[in-house]
């Protein structure tokens, strides 16, 4: 059996860890800068999973308005997301298709 010494340091561990941390760290503040900047989202889920109540509530909690767009199948929004190059959300609702 041969010994081989790693060539992943202690250092380069420790830079790495470093990255991912402050990466992580930053994302939220970032992604709540960019919302609020805008002070809006485009969501765009299945028709009726979004209550007009809950969606008002999460408004004036956040100050951020949602535009909701239903869909009703997988298609039609594959369709709205080819139709707008991919732009016309912010947020897509999850779906069991895997070819997407």
């Amino acid at each position: 059996m041969t010994n081989s010494k790693s060539t992943f340091s202690r250092r380069s561990f420790l830079k790495s860890g470093t990255t991912v941390a402050t990466a992580a760290l930053a994302t939220p503040a970032l992604v709540q800068q960019a919302l609020a900047s805008s002070g809006e989202m485009t969501l765009m889920d299945w028709s009726d999973y979004w209550p007009d109540d809950m969606l008002a509530k999460f408004t004036a909690e956040t100050g951020i308005k949602v535009n909701y767009i239903g869909i009703g199948s997988n298609e039609e929004l594959i369709n709205k997301m080819k139709a707008s190059n991919g732009a016309g959300a912010d947020l897509l609702g999850p779906t069991n298709n895997r070819s997407l």
